[in-house]
């Protein structure tokens, strides 16, 4: 495939591998491998970092452009992904970005490369992604829909999209944050304070900040294989996780007008996002207390 791969990997071999193996299978003619730097007080963890790099290197058996960034020191997960898809940007105009948890379905690929094309130019897709949380629920007639959502479990977009990306926030402050579900303004001080160890949720502020739309598949593409003790953020299943349902999309149909299921997105924010006001507030406590927010950052 001519749609440039970005593989992001850590300290996890045998996940990343399995990752690469899907890859593999695909054979993409560009392959950016992006790696963080070992924990300074997590033994052993510099030889699983090794580990995982090499055992990705010595499989890279097929003819492709291969580009790396391995980082020496631990950059945590918020700057050396965002950092990383930055690099990767600076040299590709589109591409896929799977981290070394999101285990693709094959027709991922494909998806992904027909709908770059398909909205290169339209300006108003910013994101496609391989996530679908609407737990078996069909939405419209097409093999997707339009979401205001900007999901990462394995997504793909353009440079020209990424460029909108902030990682502190700051730079959309002063927009009015109205159409923003209650959960991530609660949020936002926060950000501008970069006391939040998150890339992802600032893309996904970016896009609806800048009133993009995200293609979002009628089915799972994407197997999260991440969860458990050895990961960053995600050790334990939400009750969602559990009704989510996965298949393949090999013909697509596409919609036959441009715009955001709101009944889908009302249902994502009735799931994966719904919390309560109390426990934002005793975040926001939290990290307003020195000694409470290391406590927090050394226990998670």
């Amino acid at each position: 495939m001519n749609t440039p791969i970005l593989l992001l990997v850590f300290n996890r071999p045998q996940q990343a591998i399995r990752i690469l193996e899907s890859i593999r299978q695909q054979q993409p003619a560009r392959l950016f491998i992006a790696a963080d730097g070992p924990r300074y007080d997590k033994p052993g963890e510099a030889t699983l970092c090794r580990e995982t790099r090499d055992a990705i290197l010595q499989r890279l058996d097929w003819t492709c452009e291969i580009h790396t960034l391995f980082r020496d020191q631990n950059l945590g997960c918020a700057f050396a992904v965002s950092s990383a898809i930055d690099w990767f940007f600076s040299q590709v105009e589109e591409g896929i970005i799977l981290e070394d948890d999101c285990l693709p379905d094959p027709s991922f690929y494909s998806f992904c490369e027909i709908l770059l094309e398909r909205y290169r130019d339209n300006m108003q897709i910013m994101h496609i992604g391989g996530t679908n949380y609407q737990a078996g629920i069909t939405r419209g007639d097409a093999s997707y829909y339009f979401s205001r959502y900007a999901h990462i479990w394995g997504w793909a977009t353009w440079k020209r999209a990424w460029k909108y990306y902030d990682f502190t926030l700051l730079r959309y402050k002063n927009v009015p944050p109205d159409d923003l579900p209650p959960q991530f303004r609660w949020d936002l001080e926060s950000f501008h304070e970069q006391k939040m160890d998150t890339w992802d949720t600032q893309w996904f502020l970016s896009v609806l900040f800048n009133k993009g739309l995200a293609v979002t598949p009628n089915t799972n593409l994407i197997r999260n294989i991440g969860y458990g003790k050895e990961a960053t953020h995600t050790r334990t299943e939400p009750v969602w996780f559990k009704k989510m349902v996965y298949g393949s999309i090999f013909h697509i149909l596409h919609p036959a007008e441009i715009i955001a299921d709101q009944e889908a997105d009302a249902y994502t924010l009735d799931t994966v996002f719904k919390c309560s006001p109390l426990f934002y507030m005793v975040k926001k406590i939290v990290k307003n207390n020195t000694l409470l927010y290391n406590l927090y950052k050394r226990i998670s």
